[in-house]
C-alpha cells in the first residue's frame, strides 16, 4: 500500500507504507524501539496499559508503529489479566488492515531461558499461531554486545534462543537505542521489513477472526461495567445517609488478609502514611497504629499465604495466626481488607484458597470485607469496573459475596491522600451497614486456636537440620548462613560434616553431606548411599528437619526429580513430611516470586513441592547480613515440627541396616567372589593402625584384628556377614532422645 502526499510543488507523491507492531515483556525496550524507529519520542517510556499508536514518516516511508502493554517477562499466560491479554490481541486493530511486521523486543543483555521461551511462545501467539511468519527478532541494548558478533551470541545464547530465532523464519535485527542518531541501524530494519512482506507475498498479516469479534465483546463489558459503576454509586449514597449525621469514626481497627507479594504490607504503609510495616514476609501478625485525618487507626498485617495453594498445605501455625489475628485489635476489625493485585490474573485456582483462607475466621466474615485492589498504576486510564467485568466469573464472584465493595490503591503514590481518605470513608459506610458493630470471631473457633496456639507459641531450644542436595546446589553455603560464620568448607566434601552454633536464641546443630551429580542418570553409589543414611549419626537422636538445597539458576528436570526422590527415600518413605525445599541463589529471581518460578519450571519441580508439603523457603547465600531470612527458615521448621507433633525425624532402621551391610562388604578388597577375601593394613576403613573410622568401627575392627590373629590374614565373607547379623543391636543401639 501507499500514502499519497502533497509536495511543496503541489504535485502528488507516492510514500511506501509500513505498519509495525512493538511485542514484548516490561523493561525489553519496545518504547524506546518505537522511538528509535520513529526518530523522536514519539512513546512514553512508562510501562503502557493500552495500545499506544504512532506515526511518522522515516527514510521516504510512511510508517505506523502500535506500542502494546508490556507484560512479567517470566509470567505464563494463565497470570496475565484478560484486560492485558485483549489488548495485546487488539493491537492489530490499530493499524488496520493488519500489520506488515510484528517486531518482537527482547534485550541482548538478558540471558533467554526455556521460562522466558514459553512466556513469549503463548503471548505471541494471542494474534494467531501463524503470527511468526511476519514477525522479526529484534534484539534491544544492542550496544551491550560491544564488537560481539550476533550470530556468535545466538549460538551460544543455548537451544531456547536459537529456538526463538528459528521460530522467527532467522529474522533479526541489532538495535542499539541509545545511538538515535545512526539512522542506517532503522534504515536496514525498514528493509528487512519490506523483504518480509515479499517474502509474504506482498500480503500483511490477516487479523484472526477471534480478533475481530473482539470489539464486541469489549462493547459488552463496557456496558456491564458502566451498570456496576451504578449499583456502586447508589449503595454508597445510601449508607452515607445513615452516617450523616454521626460524623467519622474517632477509632478504626483494620485486618489485612492476602497472599505473599499481594501488597499488604504496602497497603498498611500508605494507610498510616509511614513506613511502618516491613517490606518482607512474615511469620507472625504485625500491629501498627496512628493518627490518620482525625481518627485513631489500627492495622494489623496477616503472614502471607502461597497465592495458589489450597489451605491443606498452609502450615498449622499459618492457620492460628490468621484466626489470632482479629485478637491484635480488641474488641474486634471493623474492617478486614482483601488484597488483590491487578498486574495478574484472577481465576478459580486464585478464588479457592481465597475463600478458604477467609473463611477460617468464620461464615459472617465477608459482611465485613472489602476488596482492595494494589498495583492501581497497572489500570492506567482502565476503570476498575472494567477490569472486574473482563477478569470473569471468578473475581466476579469475590466482589459479590463482598457486597460490591471494593477499591484500588497505588502505593507507589503515597502522597494521594484522597485515596486513603476515600478507602476510609467506605469502611465506614460499611460499618454503618452493619449497625455500627464490628465483627467479632466465633468464640469456638477463637478458643481452639488460642488452645494450639499455647501448645506451639514457645521456640525449640534446640534444633537439628541436615542438607540434601546435587553438588554446586548450594548446601555448604547454606549451612553457613544458617549458622552465620564460614564453618562448612565451599568446596566437595566426600564425607558428613557437622556444625554447631547458637543462632536467633537456639542452639542449631547442622549437618552437610556429600552431594549427588547434578542430571546424571541415578547409579548406585554404595558410598554415597551410605553417608546420606549416617548423617543421623551426626545429629542423634535424628534431624528436626531436612533441607533440599536447590539452586535458583540451574533447570530442575526429570532426571533431577528421580535423584532427589532416590537419595530422599533411603532415609525412609516418610522423610518428605519432614522435608523443606530450600532454593539457593535467591539474587537470581529478581521481581519474579518463587511462585512463578515455581509454576513455569514445570511437573518435576512441582511434584518435588507437593511431595514436602508445599513447605520451600528462598535464601540469598551472597546477602549474610540479613538475618531475617534465616529467621525465617528456622521458623518454617518448627512449624513444621508443630504439624509432626512436635517430634524430630526417626529413621527406618531396617533401611540403616541394609545400608550399611552394603558398605561394610563393598569396603574389603574382593578380587574375586570366593569365600574368602584377603585383608591388609592399607584397608580405607583403617587410618593408623587398626583404627577404624567408620561408624561401624566397632565391627570392622573386632574382624581386621580376627584377621590379623590369623596366620594367612584372611577374613572369611561368610564369617563378616555372620558376624553383622550378630552384632546388629550394637551397631543400632536404642537411642533416647536428648
Amino acid at each position: 500500500m501507499a500514502m499519497r502526499l502533497t509536495s511543496l510543488s503541489g504535485k502528488e507523491e507516492q510514500l511506501p507504507e509500513l505498519r509495525i507492531v512493538l511485542m514484548g515483556c516490561v523493561g525489553a525496550g519496545k518504547s524506546s524501539t518505537g522511538n528509535t524507529i520513529l526518530g523522536k519520542k514519539a512513546f512514553d517510556l512508562k510501562s503502557a496499559t493500552k495500545c499506544v499508536k504512532r506515526q511518522g514518516v522515516v527514510a521516504e516511508r510512511r510508517v505506523t508503529v502500535v506500542d502494546t502493554p508490556g507484560r512479567w517477562s517470566q509470567l505464563p499466560l494463565i497470570d496475565t489479566t484478560n484486560i492485558d491479554k485483549q489488548e495485546i490481541m487488539c493491537s492489530v486493530l490499530h493499524c488496520e488492515p493488519g500489520p506488515h511486521a510484528v517486531l518482537l523486543v527482547i534485550r541482548a543483555d538478558k540471558s533467554f531461558n526455556k521460562t522466558l521461551r514459553i512466556a513469549v511462545m503463548e503471548h505471541m501467539e494471542l494474534l494467531g499461531k501463524e503470527v511468526w511468519t511476519h514477525t522479526i527478532l529484534v534484539f534491544s541494548h544492542g550496544d551491550s554486545l560491544i564488537d560481539t558478533n550476533i550470530i556468535w551470541f545466538i549460538e551460544r545464547g543455548g537451544e531456547d534462543l536459537e529456538w526463538l530465532v528459528e521460530k522467527c523464519g532467522d529474522r533479526f535485527h541489532v538495535l542499539n537505542n541509545e545511538s538515535r542518531d545512526n539512522q542506517a541501524q532503522v534504515t536496514e530494519l525498514l528493509e528487512r521489513i519490506e523483504k518480509l512482506v515479499e517474502e509474504n507475498n506482498s500480503s500483511h498479516y490477516g487479523i484472526d477472526k477471534n480478533i475481530l469479534r473482539m470489539k464486541e465483546w469489549r462493547a459488552t463489558e463496557e456496558v456491564k461495567a458502566k451498570e456496576r459503576m451504578k449499583i456502586v454509586q447508589k449503595q454508597r449514597q445510601t449508607l452515607r445517609s445513615k452516617i450523616a449525621d454521626t460524623g467519622h469514626f474517632p477509632e478504626m481497627r483494620i485486618l489485612l488478609m492476602g497472599y505473599q507479594y499481594s501488597g499488604k504490607s504496602s497497603t498498611g504503609n500508605t494507610i498510616l502514611g509511614q513506613d511502618t510495616f516491613p517490606l518482607k514476609r512474615t511469620t507472625q501478625c504485625l500491629k501498627h497504629e496512628g493518627n490518620v485525618q482525625g481518627r485513631l487507626v489500627t492495622v494489623v498485617d496477616t503472614p502471607g499465604r502461597w497465592r495458589l495453594h489450597p489451605i491443606q498445605f498452609t502450615p498449622e501455625l499459618f492457620k492460628q495466626e490468621i484466626v489470632l489475628s482479629a485478637s491484635f485489635c480488641p474488641p474486634g476489625p471493623h474492617a478486614i481488607l482483601l488484597l488483590i493485585r491487578l498486574d495478574t490474573s484472577f481465576t478459580h485456582k486464585n478464588r479457592e484458597p481465597l475463600e478458604q483462607h477467609l473463611g477460617l475466621l468464620g461464615e459472617h466474615v465477608w459482611s465485613r470485607t472489602i476488596a482492595v485492589f494494589t498495583c492501581g498504576d497497572w489500570l492506567g486510564d482502565t476503570s476498575i469496573e472494567q477490569f472486574i467485568e473482563s477478569e470473569g466469573e471468578a473475581l466476579q464472584w469475590v466482589i459479590e459475596k463482598c457486597g460490591n465493595r471494593y477499591h484500588v490503591l497505588n502505593n507507589k503514590n503515597k502522597d494521594d491522600d484522597a485515596q486513603v481518605t476515600e478507602l476510609l470513608e467506605k469502611i465506614e459506610e460499611m460499618v454503618a451497614g452493619n449497625n455500627g458493630r464490628h465483627y467479632e470471631i466465633e468464640r469456638n473457633i477463637l478458643q481452639k486456636k488460642q488452645n494450639q496456639h499455647k501448645s506451639y507459641s514457645h521456640h525449640l531450644s534446640k534444633l537439628r537440620i541436615v542438607l540434601l542436595g546435587y553438588r554446586r546446589a548450594g548446601k555448604s553455603c547454606t549451612g553457613n548462613t544458617v549458622l552465620g560464620s564460614e564453618m562448612f568448607d565451599t568446596s566437595n566434601i566426600a564425607q558428613c560434616v557437622a556444625e554447631q552454633r547458637e543462632v536467633a536464641g537456639r542452639q542449631v546443630t547442622v549437618v552437610d553431606t556429600p552431594g549427588w551429580d547434578w542430571g546424571q542418570y541415578v547409579e548406585d553409589n554404595t558410598e554415597l548411599d551410605w553417608n546420606i543414611v549416617n548423617s543421623k549419626k551426626f545429629c542423634s537422636p535424628g534431624p528436626h528437619g531436612l533441607l533440599l538445597v536447590i539452586r535458583l539458576s540451574f533447570s530442575f528436570k526429570e532426571a533431577n526429580r528421580r535423584a532427589a526422590q532416590k537419595y530422599l527415600e533411603l532415609l525412609g518413605k516418610y522423610v518428605w513430611s519432614h522435608t523443606i525445599v530450600v532454593f539457593t541463589h535467591g539474587d537470581w529471581l529478581g521481581d519474579t516470586s518463587v511462585e512463578q518460578f515455581i509454576e513455569s519450571e514445570g511437573e518435576a519441580l512441582q511434584w518435588v513441592i507437593e511431595k514436602c508439603g508445599n513447605r520451600y523457603h528462598v535464601l540469598n547465600n551472597k546477602n549474610k547480613d540479613d538475618d531475617s531470612q534465616v529467621t525465617e527458615l528456622l521458623d518454617k521448621i518448627e512449624q513444621m515440627v508443630a504439624s509432626n507433633g512436635g517430634r524430630h525425624y526417626e529413621m527406618d532402621k531396617d533401611i540403616f541396616k541394609k545400608v550399611e551391610r552394603r558398605m561394610i562388604l563393598k569396603s574389603y578388597p574382593q578380587k574375586s567372589m570366593k569365600k574368602t577375601t584377603s585383608f591388609n593394613f592399607d584397608h580405607p576403613f583403617t587410618s593408623s593402625g587398626l583404627e577404624c573410622t567408620s561408624p561401624v568401627s566397632s565391627v570392622v575392627t573386632a574382624l581386621l584384628r580376627e584377621g590379623t590373629n590369623n596366620r594367612d590374614s584372611k577374613v572369611s565373607s561368610s564369617h563378616i556377614e555372620i558376624e553383622l547379623q550378630m552384632k546388629e543391636s550394637e551397631i543400632l543401639p536404642e537411642e533416647k532422645e536428648n
